[in-house]
């Protein structure tokens, strides 16, 4: 007697996904026998497939990799490797080693940094700026750090006019 080894949890993943789409979908395919059915089963195991390969790429894109909180920015961090120079802040997210020392950097004045931070007031929480920029009222979280994006793009072109 040989010792069967359980199924891996990708493969049991697959196959329970590819038998619940066929099912919501009225197929016979894993309820019927026969070689008549291998084909049915083959289609509804390759949408497994994809279910299963668009859920790794957003595990790996939602939990792991982290982007530059400046839009322009392309660069990535991988929390699970931290590179040296990234700086995260709760009220907007990660800075890259690029624009992390220009904008939340070192400079002597707070008014020439711009570290943002939530403000408790009366209607609620707003976003405010280390220069004295308000995002003033938000509908929602991120309609704040979007605003506080716009204004850095604003200060980083004028840094870059400016040097």
């Amino acid at each position: 007697m040989t010792a069967q080894t359980a199924p891996q949890p990708a493969e049991g993943l697959r196959q329970h996904l590819a038998e619940a789409m066929a099912q919501e979908a009225g197929s016979l395919a894993f309820r019927k026998t026969g070689t008549e059915w291998e084909h049915p089963r083959s289609v509804w195991l390759a949408r497994a497939d994809a279910a299963v390969n668009a859920l790794h790429r957003w595990e790996q894109q939602g939990t792991i990799f982290r982007m530059c909180t400046i839009p322009s920015c392309l660069r990535e961090l991988n929390i699970a490797q931290p590179e040296r120079g990234w700086l995260q802040s709760s009220s907007v997210g990660y800075m890259c080693p690029d624009h992390g020392p220009l904008l939340w950097g070192d400079a002597d004045d707070p008014r020439d940094r711009h570290v943002p931070a939530w403000r408790q007031v009366s209607t609620g929480a707003r976003l405010c700026c280390s220069c004295g920029w308000d995002a003033g009222p938000t509908l929602f979280r991120n309609h704040g750090t979007v605003l506080w994006q716009a204004h850095v793009l604003v200060m980083l072109e004028t840094m870059e006019t400016a040097a």
